[in-house]
Parts: C-alpha cells; sequence; structure tokens
C-alpha cells in the first residue's frame, strides 16, 4: 500500500478463485482517484460479479484443444523457427 500510495500502477490478477482472495488482497490498492487499475480475471461468474458488481463481467469461451495447440505453435515459431513443430501432438 505504502509503495503504491499517490503513485499511478496497473495490477493484472488472473484466475481468481474466490472472494476471499479477493478481500484479503484489495486493501493494498490505494485508490487516488489517478487512473489507477486494478484488472481481475476468475473462470468463476460469481466470483466476477463480487468483485464488481456494478460491471457485467466480460464472458470468455475456452479455446479448442487445437486452437490451443495452433496459439502455442505460433508463440514458439515467433520466438524461434527451429523450434516449430509439427501437427502431431
Amino acid at each position: 500500500y505504502k509503495s503504491l500510495k499517490g503513485r499511478r500502477y496497473l495490477i493484472v490478477m488472473d484466475d481468481v478463485w474466490n472472494a476471499e482472495a479477493w478481500n484479503d488482497v484489495r486493501r493494498c490498492f490505494p485508490n487516488d482517484n489517478n487512473g489507477s487499475r486494478v484488472m481481475v480475471t476468475s473462470r468463476i461468474l460469481k466470483v466476477a460479479r463480487f468483485i464488481s458488481p456494478l460491471n457485467a463481467p466480460h464472458v470468455m469461451r475456452f479455446l479448442t484443444v487445437d486452437e490451443s495447440w495452433k496459439l502455442l505453435q505460433e508463440k514458439l515459431c515467433g520466438l524461434d523457427s527451429r523450434l516449430c513443430c509439427d501437427d502431431e501432438m
């Protein structure tokens, strides 16, 4: 809290599973009305609604196995073309 107080920040919390976890950390983020933001993702709609009851959650679908594999291949090939895999899993 002290190191963030008066400063502008962006915090991303990925895959929060319960409201208690949010309650444990939210006190650490001062609200100085300076444009700071905390972005939270959760697979659990109830948790998302608890964290931000005034905003509708953005619901996304899971990737298919094929989409996940393609994304992994694209990321690996982007780093080094020698790491590219064939289409077999």
